[in-house]
């Protein structure tokens, strides 16, 4: 097996040891795993991609949040945001939902959404699903963490075709 000769500057010295009594593995194993995060990382940084962490679950204006994140690399291809229940075109007080697309690194679909209110009383609520490949039009999305709990999505056009032209897809629908 071939060596390699890590130089530690003295001021490191406790890091390591540190990371070898934390890892309950041979030092040259740490070093590997985090030498493969670290390649993967600016790999996908060449094509545009980096470690993305978005919130998901739910933000209560009263009571406690029950959030949690979730962690990926990729990259993002669209965004949009849907106003609904709005008292004017200018009023940002009512309700919405924020959507974003993303690509992975795997070539999946990531599609994040969060459903927000500025209603007295009411939760946001964040949600994603991953799939093989971009949905269509009329598709209905399910999340991951609230799945049942409430209606599945269907995303605006606009944010379809925005990540198809990212993608260098041609989103259509054929009509016969």
């Amino acid at each position: 097996m071939p060596n390699k000769t890590i130089y530690v500057r003295d001021e490191d010295i406790s890091l390591f040891e540190e990371a070898e009594r934390l890892g309950g593995d041979s030092l040259s194993g740490i070093i590997t795993e985090a030498l493969r995060r670290f390649v993967a990382v600016k790999r996908a940084e060449m094509f545009g991609m980096r470690e993305h962490a978005l919130p998901v679950g739910v933000l209560r204006s009263q009571g406690d949040d029950d959030i949690r994140q979730i962690r990926f690399v990729g990259r993002l291809l669209a965004e949009a945001e849907v106003l609904t229940d709005q008292t004017s075109p200018r009023d940002r007080d009512g309700r919405g939902t924020d959507y974003k697309i993303y690509q992975t690194q795997a070539g999946r679909i990531l599609v994040w959404w969060k459903r927000w209110t500025r209603w007295e009383g009411g939760s946001d609520f964040l949600d994603y699903a991953v799939m093989s490949t971009l949905p269509g039009y009329d598709d209905e999305i399910s999340g991951k963490v609230h799945g049942e709990h409430l209606p599945p999505e269907t995303l605006p056009g606009s944010l379809l075709q925005a990540a198809a032209e990212a993608l260098g897809e041609e989103l259509v629908e054929w009509v016969e």
